[in-house]
């Protein structure tokens, strides 16, 4: 429970739970947060309880977005359930409780709890909408410029083409695919975790594998927890931010750029905390013709032999546009109406057929110098450091790459590529057939 005199770091909005009888279920429901203060700390707690009729519950999952943040098995004793319902077996320990950190989430969240069943059947419980404290932000001299964007949308061309300009850095983007601020904040979203901050009190075994991020899970000292869940996580964050702006400062030299460049991929939460963390971040939404983009993926996948982009999850070509590709580019649809770094858009065959305008456009958008003589010579420049790339192609040239979805692509998948992607298709401004 937080205490209402410390400033809450979470805060409810709104709780939906869904309760009564079904063929599944004979009584559930959600015993906290309620609306209002939900704790002082980036971590709080989500518990309730559920009776199955038929069929075992396996775990309760909170979800974002479709993606598990926290699961937990029914492994608390509820005997007040048991006292009310005594005809059923099992209902003595029918609780359970979830711990969500959110920095998982971005500042603005809604969850949703759904109950596993043994069959793999799931049954929606409960919906949470919230937010939560910002992370402290700096306007520090070199600030993230992130592109978010599908595997195989030429990502690389574009990274390389920025860091071609003078006040754009990157590590060798041609050569290795770097990830160093979702690194450090993937670092500072692990140490943020109770089972983390909690480790060094009373550690049951020094010598264990990562012991640090092992804890227990309470400390009984409900001042000291607070803090560790929040003044001390934002000086993880600090110390992240360092982490990043220090190696970029290195790779640069004597330069001195206003960006560093990363990509990341739709579904992260990483560039959302970015946001937060830089008072100056800036987001570009590459696409690129989701039919070519499934050409490439499965011209690539042949050529090294194993399968990425998210077909080693299984299903067929299909299958994959129906959830991964078209479920991918509707949250790079929707980044570009609601994202705060107002992201700006730019197409892959715009990079290939006239790189020129795109960057002019992309680099006024930015802030930057984007005179005609200083973009021709960062295209120059782009061109030879690519020319280290045919490893990554999958065609003779660039140009063959685009509309190569009308040769590659069996009618049948064009069909379901037109039927499934057809009004993204025409967001971005691409033929639906």
């Amino acid at each position: 429970m937080a205490d209402p005199t410390v400033p809450a770091v979470i805060e409810i909005d709104h709780v939906e739970v869904n309760r009564g009888e079904s063929d599944y279920v004979h009584d559930a429901n959600l015993d906290s947060p309620a609306v209002g203060p939900a704790a002082e700390s980036y971590t709080f707690s989500i518990e309730g309880w559920i009776l199955s009729r038929r069929l075992r519950v396996e775990r309760i999952e909170a979800l974002h977005e479709e993606r598990p943040v926290a699961v937990t098995p029914l492994d608390r004793e509820r005997k007040d359930i048991g006292t009310a319902f005594p005809e059923v077996e099992g209902a003595g320990r029918s609780g359970w409780r979830l711990t969500v950190n959110a920095l998982r989430l971005p500042a603005e969240f809604e969850l949703v709890l759904r109950a596993k069943l043994e069959d793999d059947t799931r049954l929606p419980l409960a919906r949470l909408r919230g937010s939560r404290r910002r992370l402290p932000s700096s306007a520090a001299e070199i600030q993230p410029l992130m592109v978010n964007t599908i595997g195989r949308s030429g990502s690389t061309l574009l990274v390389t083409l920025l860091s071609s300009h003078p006040e754009i850095v990157a590590f060798s983007p041609f050569i290795k695919d770097a990830r160093v601020s979702t690194y450090w904040t993937n670092v500072m979203q692990d140490l943020s975790e109770p089972s983390a901050y909690l480790a060094p009190f009373d550690p049951p075994d020094l010598d264990a594998p990562r012991w640090w991020l092992d804890g227990g899970q309470e400390l009984g000292e409900e001042s000291v927890e607070a803090w560790l869940g929040s003044e001390a996580v934002d000086s993880l964050v600090a110390m992240s931010r360092a982490q990043v702006e220090a190696f970029y400062a290195h790779v640069a030299g004597e330069a001195r750029p206003r960006f560093f460049v990363e990509k990341f991929l739709p579904h992260q939460v990483v560039p959302d905390l970015l946001a937060e963390m830089y008072a100056g971040s800036r987001e570009v939404v590459l696409v690129r013709d989701f039919r070519d983009i499934l050409c490439s993926v499965i011209a690539f996948n042949r050529k090294r032999g194993w399968d990425a982009f998210g077909r080693s999850e299984g299903g067929d070509d299909a299958e994959y546009v129906r959830t991964t590709l078209r479920e991918s580019g509707e949250i790079l649809s929707d980044r570009l109406k609601r994202a705060v770094t107002r992201p700006h858009l730019v197409r892959y065959e715009d990079l290939v057929l006239d790189p020129e305008p795109a960057l002019t456009s992309l680099f006024a958008e930015l802030g930057l110098a984007s005179d005609p003589e200083l973009v021709a010579e960062t295209v120059a420049r782009a061109v030879r450091d690519t020319s280290a790339m045919d490893h990554h192609r999958t065609t003779a040239d660039p140009a063959a790459s685009i509309g190569r979805w009308r040769q590659d692509l069996p009618e049948e998948i064009a069909a379901v590529c037109n039927e499934e992607l057809g009004p993204l298709l025409r967001d971005f401004g691409y033929e639906g057939s």
